[in-house]
This record gives C-alpha cells, structure tokens and sequence, in this order.
C-alpha cells in the first residue's frame, strides 16, 4: 500500500514493475498472458493496476518473470521514511570541541539513508537483493562508514574534508580550532574495531537491522534489511581504551574499542525505540537516564 494508505496506487506500482520486467524478457502481453494461462485482457488490466488475479496466477507470473514474489512486493511497497529521532540528540558541547554539530551528524544520517535507498531500488530492480542481504555484515558496516563520513563533510560547508581511502583518521579539520576525526560503526550492541589502535577523536556510530517499515525486533534471526543507526557516540581515546587480539581468522591485529574506551565515549544521538538492549536492562535504563537528566 502506499504511503497515503491508497491501494489503487500500490495496484498501479505492481503493474508497472509488471510491464518493466516483462519487457525486459520480451514477452508481449498477449504472449505472457498465455504462458500462464490467464485471459489476455485481465493480464492487461492487471499491468494497468485495475486488474485482479487469484494468489496461484500471481506467482506464477513471478517464477516467468524471473523475480521473488517477496521481492516484486517490496519493490512496490515504499520504505517508510526514515529520519533520525530529532529528541534523540545529545552532548552538543562535546562535538563543538573539534568543530562537530549535532546538525551534521543528523545530515550523515539523512545522507546515508538516501544513498542506501537508491542503491536497493537499483538492485531490486535488477532482481537482486537488497545491500543488507547481498554483502556480509563487516563489510556494510564499512561502506556505511564512509557514507556517514562524507554525509559529515558534505554539510560541513568545508569545516572538515574526508580523506582518502583507509586511511587514518577519516574526516580532516580545515581549521585550526578543530580537530580530525574518526568514524567508526558497528552493528547493534558491538563494540566497533579496526585493523591499529589510534590516539585521536572518534565519532561512532551503531546501527540496526529493521524491516521494511522500520520496525525492529531484537534477535539476530529477527534482522531485517533497513539500516537504522540507534546511537552516536563521540570522544578523545588513547591506547588504553583498545584491546588488541591476533587471534586466528583475523586479518592481522584487530583493535577493538574496549569497555573502558565506550565509557569515554559520550552519547551525543540515540534512538531508543530502536535499541538492541532489552527495556528492562540496566543498560536500556542507563540511556532512559539521558533524557530525563535536567542536563538535557
């Protein structure tokens, strides 16, 4: 349905995701119709999004046309339009010390939204799945890195440049009261880590896994295909605030941000209807805590 709540307009997004696909296999209606054995004429109404076929018919159509039942639907079916939680940001005084705003982190968000958006409407388009479920875990979170960090250096009207390609840190102070900064991001309650431990500025970011209308459900069989960051964390750390493994199956040393080190770390964003912690949690309890603090 869409999002006005109108099924004439989802009808007619199913059919023109109908007449795509089957041009795209070179069938005409007529030809279509009869592979399926459907009358030619409910075949073209259906494209038109004032026809109606039975369940059977209808899946069918998908297996010739070559695409998921469940991913023609999504296709037809707008996300729900995410935005971060405008109460949910926290701590402006400690992004102000390098020259952050909580308006850019809230612009990171926004932009990544729309870059993974588009790329889902691309790969769904071309039958595939989306990003979420086409590339492993590790790797989405570092392609959300740098798009947070260019969504920062975007809105920053050139206070911060991103720099290039791993290297360290990821965003560069163009002034001299500022600092640089590195982004880093990691999936629901995990701590983030990379290859060196480094003494510097980190904004981190972590996120979750919701379905196609932004609910999430915890559990990591429950882990849908939406990005949704729940929380931003920034904060000077040291070496101390690392612990460094080189255990087999690492790709060299792996420095992950310890207990200690997400301590320093100050809450500047969070969105509670989306956090991995259980609501009866002390830790769940530790971010109601934020909001009711007279500092916020």
């Amino acid at each position: 349905m869409s999002q006005d709540g109108n099924p004439n307009d989802f009808l007619k997004q199913i059919g023109q995701w109908l007449k795509a696909l089957r041009e795209q296999i070179g069938l005409s209606e007529s030809e279509l119709a009869k592979n399926i054995g459907l009358d030619p004429v409910n075949y073209i109404n259906l494209e038109s999004g004032v026809g109606r076929v039975d369940l059977q018919d209808f899946y069918n159509l998908t297996q010739i046309l070559g695409i998921d039942l469940n991913t023609l639907l999504l296709q037809a079916t707008p996300k729900q339009a995410r935005l971060p939680n405008t109460e949910g940001f926290l701590n402006e005084k400690a992004l102000k010390e390098v020259g952050l705003t909580s308006e850019m982190v809230k612009q990171s968000i926004l932009y990544s939204y729309r870059i993974l958006d588009a790329l889902d409407q691309t790969l769904l388009t071309g039958h595939a799945y989306p990003l979420a479920k086409l590339v492993e875990l590790a790797n989405l979170s570092s392609m959300l890195g740098n798009l947070l960090s260019t969504g920062i250096a975007d809105s920053s009207e050139g206070a911060f440049i991103r720099n290039g390609p791993h290297k360290y840190p990821d965003l560069l102070a163009q002034h001299g009261q500022q600092a640089d900064v590195e982004i880093k991001v990691a999936l629901e309650d995990n701590a983030p880590k990379g290859h060196l431990a480094k003494i510097g500025y980190y904004l981190i970011y972590r996120y979750v896994l919701c379905d196609h209308s932004g609910v999430f459900i915890r559990g990591t069989q429950n882990r849908g295909d939406t990005v949704y960051i729940w929380e931003a964390r920034f904060g000077f750390l040291t070496l101390e605030h690392f612990n460094i493994s080189n255990m087999t199956g690492d790709s060299g040393k792996t420095a992950v941000v310890n207990a200690e080190g997400m301590k320093m770390l100050k809450v500047i964003y969070c969105d509670l209807q989306r956090c991995p912690y259980p609501n009866n949690s002390k830790i769940y309890q530790t971010y109601q805590a934020l909001f009711n603090s007279p500092l916020f």
